[in-house]
């Protein structure tokens, strides 16, 4: 063989391995990959994830966090290792004001008009700029409206109808200090979080008045207490509410008028994010109607999607506990600056507690 026509042969070698090369590429091996970190369990389902892989080739790593605080040390330690979080509110904003955070490119989230103006522009994110609000919860009353009739007290509407005399060793509610002095606080008129001292020991006095009424603090199972007939009122989160009404079809709601704390768990992009393009695809994904309305028929979060409405179960819609109304969640309100009163709450509910 020449010269000449051993280069060619060789030229022909190389063309054909570099189009071996380009077309194993284009497999879905090379569609990249999506870093998640977030709540373990189902709280992004499973089926969803594997929906989306399929469907784009992008694989998805799910890392699971027991608590915003890791997230947040994890983010922070390896922001180029995470493309997305999804954390609860209160940290939006410490990650936002720590510049840990990308601004979101609405210009890749067609989905993005889905969202609800009702859960955004709050106040960790103002102007919607670097969260997309995922999972929406809140506390409120679970209520035996045949028990309180019996009890011989009036029908229970908000926080301030939990003092009469009638409910002793009747109420059930969630142990957390801040949960607890914020229905002493609504009950006055005030705001979540108080720190002026009168306030706060206005609170106080109101808190350790309602003491004779409560029978349990439970966090993990309130619901059981009043299915089992132990209360007649429990004061807890929407997820446990829904579970009791469930066991027990006498159980209602009751959305008190004073307002009730929610909870916004959303999705944000990590600034040094290593996979921006296919973290927009997996938002824009996790935004279409009929893929928000699973989630939350899976979940039992209340969706922030509003075009998920129509696709959403009719028990689902008509379970107010999970599609709340836009006239309730506009009575709702954020524990905001946990850390400010923390300390104080303790001590306060410590004392409340030993009584």
């Amino acid at each position: 063989m020449s010269k000449k026509a051993l280069r060619k042969t060789i030229t022909a070698l190389l063309a054909a391995i570099l189009i071996v090369a380009l077309v194993g590429c284009s497999g879905s091996k090379d569609a990249g990959q999506v870093n998640l970190m977030t709540w373990g369990g189902d709280f992004i389902p499973r089926e969803i994830i594997d929906e989306f892989e399929k469907e784009t080739g992008i694989k998805v790593n799910y890392k699971e966090v027991t608590s915003n605080e890791d997230m947040q040390s994890l983010l922070e330690a390896n922001p180029d290792q995470y493309d997305l979080a999804v954390v609860t509110d209160y940290m939006v904003d410490i990650l936002r004001q720590n510049g840990m955070l990308e601004k979101l490119d609405k210009s890749k989230l067609k989905n993005i008009a889905n969202i609800n103006p009702v859960y955004q522009g709050n106040y960790y994110d103002q102007n919607n700029e670097y969260s997309i609000p995922y999972a929406i919860s809140t506390s409120f009353l679970l209520v035996n409206p045949e028990g309180v009739a019996e009890k011989g007290a009036k029908p229970i509407t908000g926080y301030a109808d939990m003092w009469q005399e009638e409910l002793k060793d009747s109420i059930v509610v969630v142990d957390w200090s801040v949960e607890i002095m914020g229905i002493a606080l609504k009950a006055l008129g005030y705001e979540y979080n108080e720190t002026d001292p009168e306030k706060v020991a206005q609170a106080k006095e109101k808190l350790f008045a309602l003491s004779d009424n409560i029978v349990r603090f439970e966090t993990n199972t309130p619901e059981d207490s009043l299915v089992n007939g132990e209360a007649v009122i429990g004061f807890m989160y929407s997820n446990q509410a829904v579970k009791g009404q469930a066991a027990d079809s006498k159980l209602e709601p009751v959305f008190p008028v004073e307002g009730m704390p929610i909870f916004i768990d959303g999705f944000v992009m990590s600034k040094d994010a290593p996979n921006k393009d296919n973290t927009y695809k997996f938002l824009d994904f996790i935004m279409r109607p009929e893929i928000a309305a699973r989630i939350a028929e899976i979940t039992n979060f209340t969706t922030p999607n509003k075009a998920a409405e129509e696709f959403l179960s009719d028990e689902f819609k008509n379970n107010p506990m999970l599609n709340i109304p836009d006239e309730v969640a506009e009575n709702t309100s954020f524990y905001i600056n946990v850390a400010d009163v923390l300390e104080e709450y303790e001590h306060i509910y410590t004392e409340f507690k030993m009584q």
